[in-house]
């Protein structure tokens, strides 16, 4: 059997220069690091509000300009004994939640 890879090339060159196409100068990161970025903001944020008793507002500066690219959802309903903290970035979730004994750990 024959394979014919001489689109290859230009299909590669297409995708290295999809975030040039899309405004973006950077590239973009894998998704093994969008995965662990997602888990340690959940994580800091989630101990940031409930460990710290900081205000959203504050715990949101800490993570200027990052933040800006995530949904944060806090998830209070549990209090006290159980909160969390849902982080979405781009084709990931990642889920923090606080108890009194542990503090903040991850979950999802």
């Amino acid at each position: 059997m024959t394979r014919n890879f001489s689109g290859l090339p230009a299909a590669a060159a297409a995708l290295a220069l999809l975030p040039a196409a899309a405004g973006r100068t950077d590239p973009l990161p894998s998704p093994a690091v969008i995965r662990i970025g997602a888990a340690y903001v959940a994580k800091q944020y989630c101990s940031c509000l409930f460990v710290a008793a900081r205000s959203e507002t504050s715990c949101r500066a800490e993570f200027k300009p990052q933040i800006d690219m995530a949904q944060v959802a806090v998830d209070r309903a549990g209090m006290p004994e159980r909160a969390k903290v849902a982080v979405t970035m781009p084709g990931v979730i990642a889920e923090a939640s606080y108890s009194r004994r542990y503090g903040c750990v991850l979950v999802k």
